[in-house]
């Protein structure tokens, strides 16, 4: 695995429909410094959405 692929996979947050809509940085996170930004994750085929400022990837996990 290359280190762009582990630093990525380290950065990955689960979140939930009730999360939802989804801003980075996240209230319970680190204030990062960049400005807050939602992502629109439900829109994407794959559940998983990567914040353009600082490469969090977010990932939806679908409640049965």
């Amino acid at each position: 695995m290359s280190l762009n692929k582990k630093k990525k996979a380290l950065n990955t947050i689960i979140i939930h429909k009730e999360d939802l809509p989804l801003a980075c940085p996240r209230e319970d996170y680190l204030k990062l410094s960049h400005p807050k930004i939602f992502l629109p994750i439900e829109k994407k085929t794959d559940k998983k959405i990567e914040c353009p400022y600082c490469s969090t990837v977010y990932e939806l996990k679908e409640d049965d």
